[in-house]
């Protein structure tokens, strides 16, 4: 099963590459996370800055079946920069949810022993 990714290009030009470059960070979470079911990532252009160009804001919304996982809204003139700060959020995300949820080395199990 291939792993739903939505891409929305909104008020940024559409670029084959930049796709690209989300399609290959998207597939590298189902490494992390094997029940990904979608990914959502947004490119907007942001307001201009006073000394800087039009930055380009990108969120990354990775579904699993009982959350959902919203990186912060990164921003930078480099669309590239942006989706790699932001799928670096996700990741780090994903593997501090899978960390929580795994049963350390060590510890007692919840199960009971009747004598």
């Amino acid at each position: 099963m291939s792993l739903p990714i939505d891409i929305s290009f909104q008020g940024v030009p559409h670029s084959k590459s930049v796709e690209d470059a989300v399609v290959k960070r998207a597939h590298r979470l189902v490494h992390i996370r094997h029940d990904i079911t979608r990914c959502r990532v947004s490119l907007t252009l942001g307001a201009k800055h006073q000394h800087q160009g039009k930055p380009i804001d990108v969120h990354v919304i990775v579904t699993t079946p009982h959350q959902t996982h919203i990186s912060s809204k990164t921003s930078n003139e480099d669309a590239y920069l942006a989706l790699d700060e932001a799928f670096t959020h996700i990741e780090r995300m994903l593997v501090d949810t899978e960390q929580k949820h795994r049963p350390h080395a060590g510890q007692p199990s919840c199960r009971t022993e009747e004598a």
